[in-house]
């Protein structure tokens, strides 16, 4: 109790010397409120008419530099607890929700900014530069700090360590169609340790093709790194890398207040462990899907709709347990809900339904269970946004008796801009995954606060305190991790 309390007054120190210290630029004018040249290349308005309709508040002023914010490769939907599940799962930035619902308004409809505070300090707000016809946004985060379960297991010890964090993203500036890029990754040593250094890697691309006023074409590839806990249940030894792949292509034509869709998609995960003592290649497979969805455009703030797929989830060996059990699957998932859309101030969608997976082998029960799922944003004023998530996943297994888990996410995250220097988050998540077929459940809970501060144009000062607690059916399994990191920020 005594550490919490100490990094908890630590942070409460620091918020509020930098609030004293910046509350009266909270009403000045931001970087590139002035100056909006190159804006018309993303809109058909002249400067002029954006100008007059820029809002005042100096959280969003800078409209250019919010609208290159946005990176369709990098938008959250979901959830996944803040990170729950997984060791080494990095916390998304909270402006990648914010964009991924402003994506929710039906094709042909302008998604210019809408002034919602997307989390982050404007007075450093990223100007990217140009490459051909791309916009280039990087980043380079350095942090250093300390924790008290470096391990993240039953019994690990204090330990500081560093971290580093570089990204980058692109966005086409074209008039019509367009592509996204992105590459975050992390890198955390620990100097007392080297083996309990985490790694992640997170990459992708989105392509948007208008076909025509009604009609989109939608594309995206990626590859993600990450590593799971040491305590959960699919571990033998150590960490186990996590590598994911995807790929999807979608249709969507929009025909008077109905709005179809057609998606194919293509998830592949692989496993290995971190130590190359154990094989975690029992657990690689792929899962093939093909949706329909059908989307109410009747223009009110609540518009339903229903979705249906097709599944088949293939593993790579088909022998991958002492039981030699074979957990090739085809399924179907069932899915309905409402887009949200009362203009700026609440937009999200809410959606559940059914899915199972019926396996081949006759002695495993089938993977079935209720999904729930949903991204909402609220921005109660223009200083503040709140946004909560709800994800489900159905997660591949070689635990021999079990189908499969399935994981239950959550999260609820604020922010607030103190002024355009200043902007802090509050954040937890949870997180509860259950095995078809035996008795284990695992449950995950974490919580964060940060704040940062924008010192210049480029370099802004962060800090950030996390908690995660873990807790499983299994005995001796449980553990409890606090982390507080310091650092900088660096970018165009």
């Amino acid at each position: 109790m005594t550490f919490n309390r100490a990094i908890l007054l630590g942070l409460s120190l620091v918020v509020s010397s930098l609030s004293g210290a910046e509350a009266q630029t909270a009403g000045q004018g931001l970087r590139g409120t002035s100056d909006v040249q190159g804006s018309s290349d993303l809109t058909n308005e002249p400067a002029s008419a954006q100008d007059a309709a820029a809002p005042t508040s100096p959280a969003y002023t800078n409209v250019h530099a919010l609208r290159l914010s946005g990176n369709s490769a990098a938008v959250e939907t979901g959830s996944t607890g803040l990170g729950a599940t997984g060791r080494t799962v990095p916390v998304r930035p909270f402006a990648d929700r914010v964009e991924a619902v402003r994506r929710l308004q039906p094709t042909g409809i302008s998604r210019a900014d809408d002034g919602v505070f997307a989390g982050d300090t404007t007075f450093d707000q990223a100007e990217g530069f140009r490459v051909g016809t791309f916009t280039i946004l990087p980043e380079l985060t350095v942090t250093g700090g300390a924790t008290d379960n470096a391990s993240g297991t039953v019994g690990g010890k204090s330990a500081g360590f560093y971290r580093f964090a570089p990204s980058v993203s692109a966005r086409s500036n074209w008039s019509r169609h367009q592509l996204d890029l992105s590459l975050r990754g992390s890198y955390s040593g620990y100097p007392d340790d080297a083996t309990d250094a985490d790694k992640s890697l997170n990459t992708s691309a989105a392509l948007r093709v208008d076909v025509s006023e009604g009609t989109t074409l939608n594309g995206q590839v990626g590859y993600n790194l990450s590593q799971e806990d040491s305590g959960t249940a699919e571990t033998a030894s150590g960490s186990d890398n996590v590598h994911q792949y995807n790929a999807s292509l979608s249709g969507t034509r929009d025909a008077g207040i109905l709005s179809v869709t057609l998606r194919g998609a293509l998830d592949r995960s692989t496993y290995d462990s971190t130590s190359g003592s154990v094989s975690q290649d029992g657990r690689n497979n792929t899962v093939y899907s093909a949706s329909l969805r059908l989307d109410g455009n009747t223009g009110a703030v609540l518009a339903p709709f229903a979705e249906s797929s097709l599944l088949l989830r293939r593993y790579d060996t088909t022998c991958s347990d002492a039981l030699c059990e074979k957990r090739d699957a085809n399924g179907y998932q069932l899915r309905g809900g409402v887009t949200v859309d009362a203009g700026p101030k609440l937009r999200g969608e809410i959606g559940a339904g059914w899915r199972l997976e019926r396996l081949d082998d006759n002695r495993l029960k089938d993977l079935a269970g209720l999904i729930a799922d949903g991204s909402i944003v609220w921005s109660p004023t223009r200083l503040t946004t709140v946004t909560a998530g709800l994800g489900t996943q159905f997660a591949s297994t070689d635990i021999d008796g079990a189908s499969g888990s399935i994981i239950y996410s959550g999260d609820l995250r604020i922010a607030h801009s103190f002024s355009d220097r200043i902007a802090g988050e509050l954040g937890a998540g949870y997180s509860y995954r259950t095995y078809e077929g035996v008795s284990i459940d695992e449950t995950t809970i974490t919580g964060r606060a940060s704040a940062t501060y924008a010192l210049t144009r480029n370099v802004a000062l962060l800090t950030t305190y996390s908690y995660r607690s873990f807790d499983s059916s299994t005995p001796g399994a449980d553990y409890d991790e606090n982390r507080i990191e310091a650092g900088i920020r660096i970018r165009h």
